[in-house]
């Protein structure tokens, strides 16, 4: 891998590149573009992008994390306007994830100001105070659902049957894109 190849793209490839070659485009050693220090919600949501389309389930659950702990709202994801239909689905589906995953967390009182170490007494105060939930950008709402559906594969390269998979991802599904429902809640 040459240094350059090290550091994630923006726009990040598309789908189909990325099935095309997975273990390339698992050796990224950064977090942002070459000559961008500063992380931000979009950079994360392209790796979170990444990581749901190479079904590396340890990269997702790690970003799913760092977002939450980054405590971007994730209302806050700017629109990536992005010209490939396919990934736009994607990344469109993904603050749904977080959503679901980061409600989850803050319904059992878990709020996203809360440290990752907190006492009992901590956390039984946060139970007690109103819950602030997160919401999907309005802008994911915009997105069109594909018109062919796009699978992408799980481990073995394992492909689910249809849509209406048990398994299937709804919040994906949503964008006619069949994948297994990721692994997105974390302690």
């Amino acid at each position: 891998m040459s240094s350059s190849d090290a550091y994630p793209v923006f726009p990040p490839p598309t789908p189909e590149e990325l099935l095309a070659q997975p273990n390339f485009y698992r050796e990224r050693l950064f977090r942002t573009p070459k000559g961008r220090e500063e992380d931000t919600p979009l950079f994360s949501l392209c790796r979170l992008y990444e990581h749901l389309t190479l079904n590396d389930n340890v990269g997702l659950r790690n970003e799913l994390e760092y977002f939450w702990y980054a405590k971007w709202p994730v209302a806050s994801i700017p629109n990536p306007k992005d010209s490939s239909k396919s990934r736009y689905a994607v990344l469109s589906a993904i603050p749904a994830l977080l959503v679901e995953s980061f409600n989850e967390r803050i319904n059992l009182g878990l709020p996203r100001k809360a440290d990752s170490i907190i006492t009992r007494e901590e956390l039984e105060q946060y139970q007690r105070e109103e819950k602030i939930l997160e919401s999907a950008p309005a802008w994911t709402s915009q997105v069109p659902r594909l018109e062919e559906t796009l699978v992408i594969p799980h481990d073995n390269d394992e492909v689910l049957e249809s849509l209406e998979d048990e398994r299937a991802s709804a919040q994906l599904a949503a964008k006619n894109i069949l994948h297994w429902q990721p692994h997105i809640h974390f302690n």
